[in-house]
């Protein structure tokens, strides 16, 4: 059963604007210690920033909790890929405890992006 739907989309420029004024410190908010590794080989940092935190946004909403309650932190949520390079977010203790409290166990993500924009979609079940 479908218990939560989220969507986000971003203008990229945005996140340039605040990867240009803060740095790494606003890596460092929204990138979790794996994703930081990740971000640091990218070849579109400001994509990469762009997506992540899209997918984190879209995943507060179909959770209902919103960023920064609960446990849901962008810098505590991870975003991977599998082997064909479908995204997935790795679930973590505050990710679980949520999840267990609305009798859900499966996250979907899907991520696609323009050279102006992000979009993430989750759909929690």
């Amino acid at each position: 059963m479908i218990k939560g739907i989220g969507i986000d989309l971003i203008d990229n420029s945005r996140i340039q604007v605040l990867h240009e004024k803060y740095g790494q410190v606003f890596a460092q908010k929204i990138l979790s210690e794996a994703e930081i590794i990740e971000f640091k080989k990218s070849r579109s940092p400001i994509s990469y920033l762009a997506k992540h935190f899209a997918s984190k946004e879209a995943l507060s909403k179909a959770l209902g909790t919103g960023l920064y309650r609960r446990g849901i932190f962008p810098a505590n949520l991870t975003v991977d890929h599998d082997d064909a390079g479908k995204p997935f977010f790795i679930k973590n203790d505050s990710l679980l405890e949520v999840l267990k409290s609305i009798s859900a166990s499966n996250i979907f993500l899907s991520i696609s992006d323009t050279n102006s924009h992000s979009t993430a979609m989750v759909l929690v079940e």
